[in-house]
């Protein structure tokens, strides 16, 4: 399970759904989009209780609102470097954080990009959500639609967390 933390209608969350639609996975935001059910992303605009065991919270934008968020242990955190809200919500519930951002602090980065492929950088090792480790590799991937960097490495993150390895956003 994703749980993304996001403004209504965000650009980010529509292109994290619309890059994950195409790897069978099941989005509900306010209005339900089932596609199939490889996972399942839930768009939350306020803070909730989460019964989930384990799942990735994936903080978009502001996240100022979900300052009293508590997230399961079982959770890992994606969020951009910047995100110093985000970043301090992880921080209070002791989750692991993914950050993905443009240097070689971040987990996960962009290597290069062009308009019909990018490179994308896992930088240090991770486990997934069934503890098998992630070794730190760069992935090629196809593009079909011009999507903002943060989409592209949030849903990176998404499905190596999932066990998938992504080839074409």
């Amino acid at each position: 399970m994703v749980l993304l933390f996001a403004d209504r209608k965000s650009r980010e969350e529509n292109e994290i759904a619309e890059i994950l639609k195409h790897y069978n996975t099941k989005h509900i935001s306010d209005k339900e989009i089932c596609w199939g059910s490889a996972f399942s992303v839930i768009t939350l605009h306020k803070s909730v209780e989460i019964k989930a065991k384990k799942g990735i919270a994936v903080f978009c934008n502001d996240t100022e609102r979900f300052k009293n968020q508590i997230l399961p242990q079982g959770f890992i955190g994606i969020c951009e470097d910047n995100n110093k809200s985000a970043l301090n919500i992880l921080k209070i519930n002791n989750i692991p954080v993914i950050s993905c951002g443009m240097n070689s602090k971040n987990t996960i980065t962009l290597s290069s990009i062009n308009s019909n492929t990018l490179v994308t950088g896992l930088q240090r090792t991770v486990f997934d959500l069934n503890y098998n480790e992630i070794l730190p590799t760069e992935l090629k991937i196809k593009l079909k639609e011009n999507y903002k960097p943060f989409s592209v490495m949030v849903s990176v993150g998404i499905l190596l967390l999932n066990g998938i390895i992504p080839d074409e956003f």
